[in-house]
């Protein structure tokens, strides 16, 4: 370790949301609450804010679903190249360019 630069800290083990079956879940019950296949077809009535029921809830579940992902990612998902590069960029640019 070069003279002055401080060890880093223990860093988490890596997490990916793939070996969770309860987020498998939650991304399947939203995206098929978002195909409007439980209503009866041609149906336009009833209406909200001027546009058809299915609109509203298609639009709906693609808020939750980015919502869902967003919350997914941020707090089931921990990726050590995250780490790696905040490490290297607290290192500053004269160390990366020493160590090529």
């Amino acid at each position: 370790m070069p003279e002055g630069q401080q060890p880093l800290p223990p860093s988490r083990p890596p997490r990916e949301p793939i070996g969770k079956p309860w987020i498998w879940a939650g991304l399947i019950a939203i995206l098929l609450l978002g195909v409007p296949w439980y209503l009866p077809a041609g149906v336009i009535e009833p209406v909200v804010l001027g546009l058809p029921l299915w609109t509203i809830v298609a639009i709906g579940s693609s808020i939750l679903l980015c919502g869902y992902l967003t919350w997914v990612i941020s707090a089931h998902w921990n990726m050590v190249e995250d780490e790696e590069e905040a490490a290297a960029a607290e290192a500053g640019p004269a160390d990366e360019e020493r160590g090529r």
